[in-house]
């Protein structure tokens, strides 16, 4: 990949901005989630080095283009002793914080501990690993896609506390845009209901799409592909002119 400002700007050949992700160093957290796995196989498909970090442990061995790492985003020390490791090469083009957990309870019921808990993984994990990896992205140029949520923008009543959180995260993104700006672009996706470990327990019943599709004029529920073809398209230069934008890729949902 390009330094900046030329990975920034998109040229008249519309595969090129793919094409320069041809040896990007590229970090995705959450990495062996369902949606960092399909994140980190489009970006290898394009010729990208893949560092997937995630808290599991990793039972896989490193490839060419895939390098596995354990660390927990809760933990600057462990994200950092990552960083040292990377700064050792040239250093990262793309960082895509693909982490989160889920725990169903509304407002009024969520207890201290659950809030804690998931506000340190989706927001602060999020503030962490901004400034671990992407800070040093902004002497060279970089892209950071972050995750949002379709329920941080519209009211879900038992994804409430998980709304608010990717509210700020998508928030986050904006100040961080700017700040950072004009050397690393910073975006966000906002998605409805897509497949994953996190999600299994609404799929599990046949009665919870036939709930929701109603809910989504473009009567689906989203794919990890779908997802992962958008983090491409804001990490990569065809996307050169836009940063601290989330992108809302929920089936129409939060327009009605």
């Amino acid at each position: 990949m390009k330094n900046f400002p030329d990975c920034h700007l998109p040229q008249d050949n519309y595969a090129q901005p793919y094409a320069e992700l041809r040896g990007a160093q590229v970090l995705v957290t959450g990495g062996r989630g369902t949606l960092g796995s399909a994140t980190a196989k489009a970006f290898v498909s394009l010729g990208a080095k893949v560092w997937c970090v995630d808290h599991s442990p990793v039972t896989e061995p490193d490839t060419d283009h895939l390098v596995h790492r354990q660390a927990d985003v809760t933990q600057r020390a462990s994200l950092e002793a990552i960083q040292k490791e990377i700064e050792q090469g040239p250093g990262l083009n793309v960082l895509v914080n693909a982490h989160g957990i889920q725990i169903r309870t509304d407002f009024a019921g969520c207890d201290e501990e659950t809030w804690m808990k998931l506000t340190d993984v989706n927001l602060n994990g999020v503030y962490r690993t901004c400034q671990v990896f992407g800070a040093p992205m902004r002497e060279r140029g970089g892209s950071i896609v972050n995750i949002a949520s379709v329920n941080g923008v519209v009211v879900s009543g038992k994804g409430t506390p998980y709304g608010i959180q990717k509210a700020a995260v998508s928030f986050m993104t904006k100040v961080i845009a700017v700040e950072w700006a004009p050397t690393v672009r910073v975006n966000a996706i906002a998605p409805t209901t897509v497949p994953s470990n996190m999600t299994a327990d609404l799929f599990a019943t046949t009665e919870y799409m036939k709930k929701k599709l109603p809910t989504i004029p473009l009567q689906r529920a989203g794919s990890v592909e779908d997802i992962a073809h958008a983090i491409v398209f804001l990490a990569s230069s065809a996307s050169g002119l836009i940063t601290g934008h989330t992108l809302m890729m929920d089936g129409g949902i939060s327009l009605i």
